[in-house]
Parts: structure tokens; C-alpha cells; sequence
């Protein structure tokens, strides 16, 4: 979105609390890039903000408890999604206080439309846009899926473990598998001789770093078992063969940029935590449903029969189902930058020509 806004001459300003964000980088007098710091300070910048169209990563701005309040001089609040997913598992009350959402697809209009539904409140602009996110990492990702498909395609046969990488790559907090059932499958897979890799969720590596500690204390025996806490997990990406996980969105960043297959471990919530989110009032989540299609959901007591199922999910999977599955469900693949940018300029000139005002300004957040 940032190079499409300089490739459209559009001056913009680009707020961010990650004093290591690559946009702090960019030199282009167009671009008024700032670091704002961290925790209360930049919440109530936040807050403060006076903008014709802010776009944001971050939802729950304006949510009551949440530490961003909703300025009153932001005339058009946008969010954009960072990863494939519906709103199941955003807090409650994710998007009540944003103007516009730009769509990944169509299977969200109904979710939006139910909620505001429930809650009373005025529709949103819903805008056909696609997902910036997953425009990037296929990018990145397309010379070294070719690359990788001339090398190795059918030279694993999936019939021994030691042949075979997988991925291990869990949500944090009460969603998360690691917390939910410790590391005793993950040693039996160990045993087993598959090649593993155990990512952590960044969020996790904030807030959970005892959990870590002793995750780490258990698995060091195992040499066939590697952490990658690196902040860009397409190296790990790549080199898997398939992917195990939770309710975590990094799962159709496998399917969909590196065309593998990936199992789920269904996470139980308590109705107490489920309050906390959107499924609680939706009533269901989009996405586990429509996983099925594409990926293996373990049933009751099936952990235990794991390294059977990876090999038999890898055996059974095609990648025209997977392909069928994003080209279906996605906007824009490919160009969601020019489309969203294209509509934060169509959006700020609207407001000014509104108010019969020359100059307009935009306000990019990323938390």
C-alpha cells in the first residue's frame, strides 16, 4: 500500500510503534514517517489523531477497556486485515467504531453485516480489496516454489518420518496448542524421526516466556528439533513439508503461498473465554468450516495417532484444491495494494471536495 500511495504521489503519514518497522526506512518527502514509541504515549497519540482517512491494522480502536480511543476527528477509520481469517477470533467489539473495512473477500460481508445486526449499529462501507498481506508473501514466495516444486516434487515418497519436515507453528494464550496440551505429542513425533521445527507465535514470545523456558528445557534432548524465533517465518515456511497448528492464520499462509498441506488441532474454549470474542456472538467460525475443505482437523483422541495422519494427509492432498479453495475466497490477489490505495486517495479527495478544501492527508497506523 505505501509504495502504491509514492508510486501515486500522494503525501501520507505513516504511524507505527515497532521502532523496528522497514517503512521507518523509506526517505521520500511524500512519506512523513514516524515512530510514536510504545504503551500509554502512543496510545494517546492514537487517540488524539486528526485525519481525513486513518487506515488500521490494529482493531478494537474506540472499543470499551481497549487503550486506543476512537478520535473524534478522524473522519473515515479503515481497517485492513493482516492475515487471512474472519472475525471469530477478534475480540468482541473488534470493528463497532470503523467507518470502512476493506474486504478479503466476500465470505465477510454476512459476518459484518450480522454483527452490526446484533449490535444496532450504522452499516460500514465494505470494499472489495483483497489482502496486501498474502500479496507479499506470494511475491516473495513465487521463485522459490518453482525453484522448490523442479527439485523436489515426487522425490519424497511419504513413507519415512526422517524424509519428512514439519512444521509446528501454534496461536498463544488459552488459543493456543502448546499451552493447551504441553509438549508430549510433539516428543512422540520426535521419537518417531520426523524433522521438526517448532515456531512460537512472536505474541508469545512477549507473554509467555516461562512457557517457552520449559518447552525448551523438555525438547533439547531431541537433535531432529529446531525453535526458529525469527521475526520472518518464511524460511521455515518453505522448508516444511506440512504444517501443524491451531486456530492460527499462519495456516493458509502455507496452504495458499507454498500449496502444502496442513493438520489442525482443535482448541476447546470455555464458554467464558469464548465470551471475549466475536464467535460469541456469531455463533461459529468461518474459517475452522471452510478449512475442512482444504486441510485435516484432528478429531477427539486423534494426538495420539498424529505421525499416521501426517503421512496420510501428505499421501492425499492436491494442490488444485488448495489453489481452487484461495482463488475462490480472495479479492484481488495479487493487486490489493493498487486497489487499496486507489481508495484511501478516492476516499480523502470525496471528504475535502465535501468541504470544499484543497489539500487532504491521510494517516497510516500499524500496531
Amino acid at each position: 500500500v505505501v509504495e502504491k500511495l509514492l508510486e501515486r504521489k500522494q503525501p501520507f503519514t505513516y504511524l507505527t510503534m515497532d521502532v523496528e518497522d522497514p517503512c521507518l526506512t523509506v526517505a521520500n518527502r511524500l512519506m512523513d514517517n514516524r515512530y510514536i514509541g510504545d504503551g500509554n504515549m502512543a496510545y494517546s497519540k492514537i487517540g488524539h489523531l486528526r485525519a481525513d482517512v486513518v487506515l488500521a491494522t490494529t482493531p478494537n480502536i474506540g472499543t470499551n477497556g481497549f487503550p486506543i480511543p476512537r478520535s473524534k476527528r478522524i473522519k473515515n477509520l479503515v481497517h485492513v486485515f493482516h492475515a487471512f481469517d474472519d472475525l471469530a477470533t477478534y475480540y468482541k467489539g473488534s470493528l463497532d467504531h470503523y467507518d470502512t473495512v476493506l474486504l478479503m473477500g466476500a465470505f465477510e460481508i454476512p459476518l459484518i453485516r450480522k454483527l452490526e445486526e446484533i449490535r444496532n449499529l450504522p452499516e460500514k462501507e465494505l470494499i472489495p480489496a483483497g489482502l496486501p498481506y498474502m500479496d507479499e508473501l506470494l511475491k516473495k514466495a513465487e521463485e522459490r516454489i518453482h525453484k522448490e516444486k523442479e527439485i523436489i516434487e515426487n522425490v519424497k515418497s511419504w513413507n519415512h518420518p526422517e524424509e519428512i519436515t514439519v512444521l509446528l507453528a501454534p496461536s498463544w494464550g488459552d488459543k493456543g496448542f502448546l499451552k493447551v496440551f504441553g509438549s508430549g505429542f510433539i516428543e512422540k513425533l520426535a521419537e518417531k524421526k520426523f524433522n521438526l521445527i517448532l515456531r512460537p507465535h512472536p505474541q508469545s514470545v512477549k507473554v509467555e516466556k516461562k512457557l517457552l523456558q520449559k518447552m525448551e528445557g523438555k525438547l533439547k534432548k531431541y537433535k531432529n528439533l529446531v525453535w526458529d524465533f525469527n521475526p520472518d517465518g518464511s524460511h521455515s515456511l518453505q522448508a516444511a513439508d506440512i504444517l501443524i497448528s491451531d486456530v492460527s492464520a499462519v495456516r493458509l499462509d502455507f496452504a495458499f503461498v507454498y500449496q502444502k498441506p496442513f493438520i489442525t488441532i482443535p482448541i476447546t474454549f470455555s464458554q467464558n473465554v469464548m465470551q471475549d470474542f466475536e464467535i460469541s456472538d456469531l455463533g461459529f467460525s468461518w474459517t475452522e468450516e471452510a478449512l475442512k475443505e482444504i486441510g485435516y482437523t484432528l478429531k477427539e483422541n486423534e494426538l495420539d495417532s498424529l505421525d499416521e495422519i501426517i503421512l496420510k494427509v501428505l499421501r492425499e492432498t492436491t494442490d488444485d484444491t488448495i489453489l481452487a479453495f484461495r482463488n475462490k475466497h480472495i479479492y484481488n490477489l495479487g493487486v490489493s495494494g493498487e486497489v487499496i490505495a486507489d481508495y484511501l486517495i478516492q476516499s480523502s479527495k470525496s471528504l475535502k471536495q465535501k468541504e470544499k478544501e484543497m489539500n487532504y492527508f491521510i494517516c497510516i497506523y500499524q500496531q
